[in-house]
């Protein structure tokens, strides 16, 4: 008998709900908003063309045994693209002498975790 009336009252509840369907908000994502979450997770731009930026700071790198490798350059990673902003990585140097090609603005450099490269003078320094 006790359960039959706490049974009762909950449905009596919830059939009551007074709610606007309209003022709820979509569960899921549409195209749209998975591109922007992906570009952001992955260290792309969410908007139209490239930053020009004027150092190049490798933080660090990991090859897998399936052959898809991963660097992270001035923060973002590689894990979806070869490009970060407007510089490209070499994937099939990943890792050859603890080093990483990298390209920008048609220069090339060989750059070991840590070490930034300043695109304009040609210099690379330490950067911890």
């Amino acid at each position: 008998m006790m359960v039959l009336s706490v049974f009762g009252v909950s449905t009596g509840y919830a059939a009551g709900a007074d709610y606007d369907a309209g003022s709820l908000e979509r569960l899921f994502t549409d195209r749209g908003q998975r591109a922007q979450i992906d570009a952001a997770r992955s260290g792309g731009v969410s908007g139209t063309g490239t930053k020009k930026i004027s150092k190049v700071k490798v933080n660090g790198y990991v090859t897998r045994s399936d052959g898809k490798s991963v660097v992270w350059v001035n923060g973002k990673s590689t894990l979806d693209k070869t490009r970060v902003d407007d510089v490209r990585v070499h994937q099939s140097t990943i890792g050859k002498n603890k080093k990483v090609t990298i390209s920008a603005d048609g220069k090339h450099r060989r750059l070991k975790p840590g070490e930034v490269w300043h695109k304009e003078t040609g210099k690379v320094v330490e950067g911890y």
